[in-house]
């Protein structure tokens, strides 16, 4: 009994070395080597964007060279409150075509009744109107039920 053991015993290490030596890994740890690389992936991608984001808004804080400050500031006290939340349209199209390098057509859609409120309330009870549930036509009243 004692050398069937013993043999037992040698086998399992002759074959725990064979697994190692042909480089198997059992399922569970490849798993397990698979979720810490992904975390550390993320990880390394969470450091990076972190690091982007302080990177620009340190460069917002502090005016550069290349920043023309002082032309526009004066340009800004002189428009209207009102303007300086609207950007002209001739303005993004001039961007848009130094970016693209090619003509770019504008073109310009206005929804009607856009600023109107009961326009758009109007719309949605016509569609909820459409929406609901209706009764059967064969099925009657409840006072014309016949009792027997």
């Amino acid at each position: 009994m004692a050398l069937e053991m013993e043999l037992l015993n040698s086998a399992s290490t002759i074959v725990d070395v064979a697994q190692v030596a042909a480089g198997e890994v059992p399922a569970w740890q490849g798993g397990l080597v698979g979720m810490v690389v992904v975390m550390v992936a993320l990880t390394a991608i969470w450091i990076a964007t972190a690091l982007v984001g302080t990177y620009f808004e340190k460069k917002k804080s502090a005016p550069g060279k290349s920043e023309a400050a002082p032309k526009a500031s004066a340009a800004v006290a002189a428009a209207p409150a009102a303007a300086m939340n609207e950007i002209p349209l001739a303005v993004i199209i001039a961007a848009a075509v130094q970016m693209v390098q090619a003509p770019i057509r504008s073109v310009v859609v206005t929804a009607p009744g856009g600023s109107s409120a009961t326009w758009t309330s109007q719309g949605r009870q016509a569609i909820f109107a459409s929406h609901s549930a209706k009764a059967p036509q064969a099925v009657s009243p409840l006072g014309t039920i016949r009792k027997n």
